[in-house]
């Protein structure tokens, strides 16, 4: 069985902490949650520990509803406990309750066995949402815990021609022990097309980058395939593999998967293997330069809300603003604050044990982040860059990020800037301030990014010719 318990609550959830640089809330396929496997079909337990494991997630809510995260705490195992601290467990549940108000009910409780391992499976009711919880035991050990959005139906965005294109799935390999699913949307009636690599956000992330209703990269992919060009999305390997976090550096996580899949959309025969680029969103777009550098024969790269300020001061913004945007911060919101700058000086400083997990990796993730300097990369590359920035983007800012990206690269004539007030992270419109909930209410990437993104790619190998 895969670690459950490795991509647990601070991957999910309504948090403000838990959503840093994600583009998505990371929400998990049916088929990817606990192991790859169809809890549905396997067979239930014995009714007498069914009853006994029902009973215990329902304990567990209950403390957790009451304030009791330590009591909580003590039933995780010690290999969770080491993952989800009982502070992480409170901001967790903060951040549902801020996002889809109090707690009214849980329900819906199933059990299933899978391999040995008890997985329960339930429905949270909030005031003003639902959320699906997923507990996995070991005897009565709790060793998984997620609560995560309920999936709702996807629809294609009006500007998408289906008649266009085809899509066929495919395996990348990442590591001998790791393949990671992936799709290449091709468009009909082209031997040579240009094509994108898409490189995801912070977190884990399937290849459609799925956040409730939403799937941004998808409407991308499927976007971008209307107007010509090859599109090959992935699952990332936190989503779908099984990594020692507390030892993964940022090539491990982001780098190599990207460069692997350079190689494959290359090897397709209906692709230009001169006319391959790269796009990607948050962190993907803060390490496009270094994925750039790595493989010297991309076309261009994308770059979607690339940060450049450091993960702790992002993490500490976010939060801040989070807390302040309605004009009032409580003590609930002043005691996370304080909680998550605490986080973030332990990732600041890297002073924590070598097998010790912060946030979304290690001594080695966070100290890999830090040492790169993606203003430099971007500096240093010859090869066409456009970087795209919305205004309503409270996680990669333009006062914070922007602003030093343009100071530094607008001088140079190999990079372009787009601006778009009405945008948020994940290049979706609204209105207002920007906040987590809009992220789960249905939407779709912006038609005019798509159109800036298709016009670079085909200006770009227009000039090479």
């Amino acid at each position: 069985m895969a670690d459950f318990d490795r991509r647990t609550l601070l991957t999910l959830g309504g948090s403000s902490v838990a959503s840093l640089l994600t583009g998505c809330l990371s929400s998990k396929t049916e088929s990817l949650e606990i192991a790859s496997a169809d809890i549905e079909t396997k067979t239930t337990l014995k009714t007498t520990k069914s009853k006994a494991l029902k009973r215990q997630v329902r304990s567990l809510i209950r403390l957790i509803n009451e304030g009791s995260y330590e009591k909580a705490h003590e039933q995780f195992g010690a290999d969770l406990a080491k993952q989800v601290s009982p502070e992480q467990l409170e901001q967790v549940w903060n951040g549902l309750e801020d996002q889809d108000g109090e707690f009214q009910s849980l329900s819906k409780l199933k059990v299933r066995n899978q391999e040995g391992t008890g997985i329960v499976t339930g429905q949270i009711t909030f005031e003003h949402g639902k959320r699906k919880i997923i507990t996995a035991f070991n005897d009565k050990t709790i060793i998984g815990f997620q609560i995560r959005q309920l999936n709702s139906k996807w629809s294609a965005p009006s500007y998408v021609d289906i008649s266009t294109f085809t899509e066929q799935n495919l395996t990348i390999h990442a590591t001998d022990a790791c393949t990671l699913g992936g799709t290449l949307t091709l468009p009909n009636n082209t031997n040579q097309a240009p094509g994108i690599v898409l490189v995801h956000g912070q977190g884990p992330s399937d290849r459609d980058g799925t956040i409730g209703p939403n799937k941004p990269y998808k409407d991308l992919a499927w976007g971008l395939a209307s107007h010509g060009i090859a599109v090959l999305r992935y699952d990332k390997r936190t989503q779908v593999c099984n990594p020692n976090l507390a030892e993964i550096t940022i090539d491990e996580a982001v780098t190599n998967d990207a460069l692997a899949a350079i190689k494959m959309l290359r090897e397709s025969p209906t692709v230009a293997n001169n006319s391959v680029f790269v796009v990607g969103h948050s962190i993907g777009a803060t390490l496009a330069p270094r994925i750039a550098t790595r493989d010297s024969n991309l076309a261009g790269i994308g770059m979607l809300a690339p940060l450049v300020r450091s993960a702790a001061d992002a993490i500490d913004d976010q939060n801040q603003y989070l807390a302040t945007r309605d004009g009032v911060v409580t003590d609930a919101e002043k005691q996370q604050l304080k909680q998550v700058h605490q986080i973030t000086e332990q990732i600041r400083s890297l002073d924590f044990p070598d097998d010790q997990v912060v946030y979304l990796g290690g001594d080695e993730y966070w100290g890999s982040l830090q040492e790169y300097n993606p203003l430099k990369a971007a500096r240093c590359l010859p090869i066409p860059q456009l970087l795209l920035q919305g205004e309503r983007d409270y996680q990669v800012t333009i006062e914070g990020d922007y602003k030093q990206w343009h100071e530094t690269l607008s001088g140079k004539s190999n990079v372009s800037f787009e601006r778009y007030p009405k945008l948020n992270h994940l290049f979706m419109p609204g209105t207002g301030k920007p906040s987590l909930e809009e992220y789960t209410k249905q939407n779709h990437f912006a038609e005019k990014t798509i159109l800036d993104i298709a016009s670079f790619v085909k200006k770009t190998i227009s000039t090479k010719q």
